[in-house]
């Protein structure tokens, strides 16, 4: 548990139970450096369990080139659709 940021954990808390429930949700975390952004990100995952977890990092570099984030975001994603696809059945 994060000591101090009982309002945020429950936030994030909220936005994975409708997570759960198939609600969709959305959550931006943003500050200055330092304030415990990743802390509380990896408090998300922690309690996210067996949760499928999309992310990505954005790099400044990759700032103009087009889609960078979405492909960093879903690409994971798409490699395992294909994998999962191309399997037999049966």
């Amino acid at each position: 548990m994060l000591f101090g940021r009982e309002g945020e954990v429950r936030v994030v808390g909220q936005a994975l139970a409708a997570a759960r429930v198939g609600k969709s949700t959305r959550l931006v975390i943003r500050g200055e450096p330092g304030i415990g952004k990743s802390a509380l990100l990896e408090q998300a995952v922690a309690d996210a369990g067996p949760m499928r977890l999309l992310s990505a990092h954005g790099v400044e570099f990759e700032a103009s080139v087009p889609f960078a984030g979405l492909h960093e975001l879903l690409g994971p994603a798409l490699r395992s659709a294909w994998v999962s696809a191309s399997r037999p059945t049966g």
